[in-house]
Parts: C-alpha cells; structure tokens; sequence
C-alpha cells in the first residue's frame, strides 16, 4: 500500500515540483505509520493539494490536513469491503529549516544544486533523512542510523552533503550519529540563515513564537467539528465506529469523541444521581416526559445552558486544531426533547442557530421500517414522527443527509465523500494564504 502511495505522489508531482522521499515505505518503517516526503521551501500545502486531488480519483479519501509551516500533512481513507480500511498519513516538510524559521539557504541549495546533479536519488534521501533527523532531535535513534547506512551512504558522503548545504555538521558528529548541545542548535540556526549576531537574536525570537503557535495548535488548519445522528438502529453508531478507527489508522490528529456533551458538562441524572433518569440515555423512552410544565420549562432551560457552554468549548478545541466527532448532538436534542424527558415541542430557528455547534453535520436518514426492523426500540409510528423532525431541523441549520438504506459501505464512501470536498477547499484556502 505504501509503494503504492508514494508512485501516487511521485505520478502527482512530476511536472509540478521535485519530491524526495525520505522515510515511511522502507522496511524499517512502523505499521500504520505516515510517509515522509521534502519538497521545495514554500511548496508543502500546494503539494498536499494536488496529491490529494490525485488520490481522489484513484479511490482514496483525503479527511485530513494540518499546516504547521515547516510541514504540512494529509490523511487518506480508502474503504475496502471488508471494513478494515486502509489509510495513512502523507508528511511534507516545507524545505530544511527547523520549525520553518529564517531563510531557508539548504533548501533552495538541495532542490536548485544537488538534487539535479545527483543520479542516486536513495543516497541523497538517505542523506538529507540525516540531516533533518539531526535538525529535529539531535542524535539519531539506532533505528534511524540503521535506515541511513542502509542507502548506502557512508560518513564522507554526509559531510559532502552537509557541506554542499552549507550547514556546519562534523565528521565526529557523523561518526556520533547526530548532534547534541549548543551544536544543535547552531546547526538549527544556520539552517534558517543564521550565522552570528544579531540575525541569531532575531532568529531565535521567530523560533521561540512559531513553538508556542505550534504547541496552542491555533493556526494549522486541522481543526473540525463533525455531528453524525440517526434514529436508533439507523446504523450511526457504527458508521462512527468505523470512521474513528479508520482515522487513527491512518494517524492524522486524533478524534476527541462527544456523544451529546462534553463529559465535563454534567448530565440531570448525574447532578441529581436518579438512576431511573440514567435508564433513559442507555435506553430510549424508558421514561415519559415530564408531566409538569414548570419541570419541562426548567429541563430545557438546563440543556439550553448547557449546550451553550459545549458550542463555546467546542469551537475553542476546534480552533486549536482538534477534531472532534460527535457521536449524537445539538441536532438529536432539538430534534427529540422527549427523549430528554421534555414534552415535545419545536424550538425558534434563532435558538437552533445559536446553539447548534459551527461544524459539519450529518443525519444518517434511513426509512422507519429498516430502524424498527433493525433495533426495534421505537414503534414504527414514533419512528415516522422523530424522522420528520430531524428532516425539519436539519433543513432549518443546513445539516446534510445520508442516504441510511444504502449498504453501509456506500454510506461510508457517501460520508467520506463529503468530508474529502471540505478539506481539499481547506488545502486550496491555506494554499492561496501562503
């Protein structure tokens, strides 16, 4: 699979930019791990965009993207028939600056000089794999030494190479498989163009800032919001299941998974400890809502604060970067207030604006008669009334439906699809801010 990506990538960007591969589809490489590719400074997102295009058309899914300058990633899904999906993460490093600061003098030299005049490109990638492993952790793991020796390089040809880049690596250092103390970090600024001076002050203040940007995770463009709700037995449950295993499959960022709430936001039976009310979360309609109008009116004005404080919790997490999947949300509470012991009714379409979390939502829609064949929690005359609703709802907050009768491989691919369009306008927007 991963031989099979990187001519993907390499079909993708032949007559736009130069790759070199640097690790990932060796045999040293992790199972399930990501695949490592440079590309000339300035060109890692418009990278991650055509490959993803291409990898659209040829069966692959991409539902993921981060930019965190000095590098910039995509993760593609590619569903199989047997549920176990294949997926993984595609890495491209900005060039050869640490963390994408200063001026980038080894990368222009290393896709303007070298790479043209070197006939061995495994030499080079084996090299170059070095001299970034350096830049990021100093001294190189045994793992990491035993995959440079074999690409076939020796210490001479490294220290050409580090030379030829004009970056200050010793033959002893070599030797040591890597650099360490007050070394590494001259070798970091000197990547950036800082030699001496002044420019090593300035280089390190750019430093310091892009590391804080980088660990508030604001600014990278990964962050997503994304509801999926369904009748019970619609098949939403496993939809999410699948998609989250998929997606740390492939390794991109990791899913923060909400079903309703946030788990820090109390529930009523957690507040009040009633193990009745418990029941009706685990199972549907175990209680009829609440007979009295002053209990309803105060039900709602419970979860109305408390969905208010989880859109403001959300979008915060979002905005630094996190994906969050809901597994039921806002739309399933404004679509079926009695299963939250409130008598029905329809809320103003200005409340569902405010309260409903900024991200993309879906409704898994299948037909009444396959939920209650499927699960049989709802009667079938329940089950007609709550698909209506949520038709209601999602038409009023634009949510998206999904077809729930198709085969469950089509749903996903229907989901996937969707997401996959989102983020290639996600690469084509942070592409054009560059």
């Amino acid at each position: 699979m991963k031989l099979e990506v990187t001519e993907l990538v390499k079909r993708s960007l032949a007559d736009v930019m130069p790759v070199l591969g640097l690790r990932g589809a060796d045999a040293h490489a992790r199972e399930g791990g990501d695949l490592d590719f440079i590309v000339p400074p300035g060109n890692a997102v418009s990278a991650c965009r055509l490959v993803a295009k291409a990898a659209l058309a040829e069966g692959w899914f991409p539902v993921g993207f981060r930019d965190i300058g000095y590098l910039a990633q995509i993760v593609l899904i590619r569903p199989t028939t047997l549920g176990d999906d294949d997926a993984l993460k595609i890495d491209f490093f900005d060039g050869l600056r640490w963390y994408g600061v200063g001026v980038d003098i080894a990368g222009h030299a290393l896709f303007d000089r070298l790479l043209p005049l070197r006939r061995d490109e495994t030499k080079l990638a084996g090299a170059v794999g070095f001299i970034q492993k350096s830049l990021i952790v100093g001294q190189l793991s045994e793992r990491d030494w035993v995959r440079v020796e074999e690409s076939g390089v020796d210490v001479s040809y490294l220290a050409e190479t580090a030379q030829s880049l004009s970056l200050p690596i010793t033959r002893s250092q070599i030797e040591a498989h890597g650099v360490t103390g007050l070394a590494k970090w001259r070798l970091r600024a000197a990547s950036g163009g800082a030699k001496n001076g002044i420019s090593v002050v300035a280089w390190l203040f750019q430093a310091t800032t892009t590391h804080l940007k980088f660990k508030s995770g604001f600014g990278t463009k990964a962050g997503l919001i994304l509801g999926i709700s369904g009748l019970d037995g619609s098949g939403k449950s496993t939809l999410v299941d699948r998609l989250v295993r998929a997606i740390r499959k492939g390794g991109g960022e990791q899913p923060q998974i909400v079903h309703l709430l946030p788990a820090w936001i109390p529930m009523p039976h957690q507040l009040f400890r009633r193990r009745k009310t418990q029941s009706n979360y685990t199972r549907p309609y175990s209680e009829p809502p609440v007979s009295s109008r002053i209990n309803g009116w105060l039900r709602l004005g419970f979860y109305i604060w408390a969905f208010t404080l989880a859109r403001l919790e959300l979008w915060l997490q979002s905005g630094r970067g996190r994906l969050i999947i809901m597994d039921r949300s806002f739309l399933d509470f404004a679509s079926d207030l009695t299963r939250s012991r409130i008598p029905a009714r329809r809320l103003p379409n200005w409340l569902l604006n405010v309260l409903m979390p900024y991200g993309r939502l879906f409704f898994l829609d299948a037909s009444p008669e396959e939920v209650v064949a499927r699960k049989g929690e709802l009667t079938l005359e329940k089950a007609r009334s709550l698909q209506a609703n949520y038709r209601e709802t999602c038409g009023n907050i634009g949510a998206t439906l999904l077809n729930g009768d198709r085969a469950a491989d089509d749903v996903f691919k229907e989901l996937l699809g969707h997401l996959s369009l989102d983020y290639l306008q996600r690469i084509q927007a942070a592409e054009r801010c560059q």
